[in-house]
């Protein structure tokens, strides 16, 4: 079910990145002005470079949708200046850093530059470094968060925020057995989301990557968190296959759906997916950020944007990496969504927050209510570390998997984690 919603999601992604980039090129044909190209995974790039070609008429952007913008370049790159990219954006760039497939960005942020520094989230901004230089500066991010019906239980709006002990506490007590000892109501489940289970052993100090031929994990941390993930749910539902059973009955809605139904008290989901539903959807929910020692992780999925080092227009792409990066065009960005009705189902800026603490704070609630006393606090983020161009891939289709078996499989015969990466690495030689 993973890769097929994977897999939707990337094709949907590329045809409206297709359609809208159509339009771009269109409208830039036969001009003079300098023309940059940025590539990018994050489809909403073609909004903003619509916006910020109506806004000047020295420079125009041309978006390509490329599902790993940095895969292909580095240090020994030898594409066609007519194929170079100038700009690249989206998720999962970080590790282009170390390719030297971008250029320094100090300049736009030192001091009297074109932007403030401490106007980001540091978490955020220090993604983007090595060696106490620029290169990457943050755009968006999101946030886990579980989603209730306040009438459910109203105790939940005295907490800011969810720990795993207030979960399962929460949990329990919502629990209801019917005669026969079966669960008709369940708070929640870990086995519920592979996504939450891939959080719950990341906040647990799991480190993560992909190497050439396997997937890297702290083994020793790895079986902690495992054990902590079954006591739960022993404890809390009393084991896997109540929870598995309750899903499977109960848990075939969208998750906003499963919210409101009163038969389980949260659902998980993303300030990405909560922020993007509908009003109709979204109005008698609420939501609460999942922390962990009190500090809550960004998602893996977070945007960044850089000039690529090969570049021979690295001038006029920082101009609209500045114009960005400012609080002004942002507004205008989340003005223009709001009029045009423009991708009525993505969220905030580039699919997420404003990386820049005072659009966040100071705009997204003017645009979405249920921020007004619910926005991140940057003290409390933390970000990950760095992944490969396709983690989200690796992560969807043999990652997340491997855990959700590891946490509730009794089949000794289940793939390993090496096994299932190979036949991934298999399936795309093809």
């Amino acid at each position: 079910m993973n890769s097929k919603r994977f897999l939707l999601s990337a094709a949907s992604g590329l045809c409206l990145a297709a359609a809208a980039l159509f339009s771009i090129l269109v409208f830039s044909c036969g001009q003079k002005e300098s023309r940059l190209v940025l590539k990018t995974n994050s489809v909403e790039f073609v909004s903003f470079a619509e916006l910020f070609n109506s806004s000047q008429d020295k420079i125009k952007i041309v978006v390509h949708y490329q599902e790993e913008p940095c895969k292909n370049l580095g240090a020994k790159e030898a594409a066609k200046d007519s194929e170079r990219p100038d700009i690249l954006a989206g998720s999962y760039l970080q590790a282009g850093i170390e390719k030297k497939c971008f250029s320094r960005l100090d300049s736009l942020i030192k001091k009297n530059g074109p932007i403030d520094k401490n106007s980001f989230y540091p978490a955020l901004l220090q993604t983007g470094r090595l060696n106490e230089k620029q290169y990457l500066l943050p755009v968006s991010f999101n946030l886990p968060a579980l989603v209730f019906d306040p009438k459910n239980y109203e105790s939940l709006q005295e907490q800011a925020m969810l720990s795993f002990d207030d979960i399962k506490n929460l949990s329990k007590k919502f629990n209801v057995k019917n005669r026969d000892g079966i669960y008709s109501a369940m708070g929640f489940g870990p086995l519920w989301s592979p996504d939450f289970l891939y959080l719950v052993f990341k906040d647990m100090g799991v480190f993560f990557n992909a190497g050439p031929h396997s997937i890297i994990y702290t083994e020793n941390v790895f079986l902690k968190s495992k054990d902590f993930v079954r006591d739960w749910i022993q404890e809390v539902n009393g084991g896997a296959k109540n929870e598995q059973d309750f899903a499977f009955k109960y848990l075939y809605m969208p998750f906003y759906s499963q919210a409101q139904s009163g038969r389980c008290l949260f659902s998980y989901a993303t300030s990405r997916q909560i922020f993007s539903l509908s009003q109709d959807q979204i109005r008698d929910l609420d939501f609460r950020w999942i922390c962990n020692d009190g500090r809550i992780q960004i998602e893996d999925d977070f945007v960044s944007v850089g000039v690529y080092a090969k570049s021979k227009k690295k001038a006029a792409a920082k101009k609209f990496i500045a114009w960005l990066m400012s609080e002004e065009a942002q507004r205008k960005i989340l003005d223009r969504k709001l009029k045009m009705n423009l991708d009525s189902n993505s969220f905030g800026i580039a699919g997420g927050f404003s990386a820049l603490q005072i659009v966040t704070e100071r705009l997204f609630p003017l645009y979405y209510r249920s921020l007004l006393s619910n926005t991140p606090v940057s003290s409390l983020l933390f970000a990950p570390q760095k992944f490969p161009g396709d983690w989200a891939k690796i992560k969807a289709l043999a990652l997340e998997p491997f855990i959700l078996d590891s946490v509730s499989a009794t089949n000794s015969k289940a793939a390993t984690l090496s096994e299932r990466y190979e036949a991934l690495l298999a399936s795309e030689a093809k």
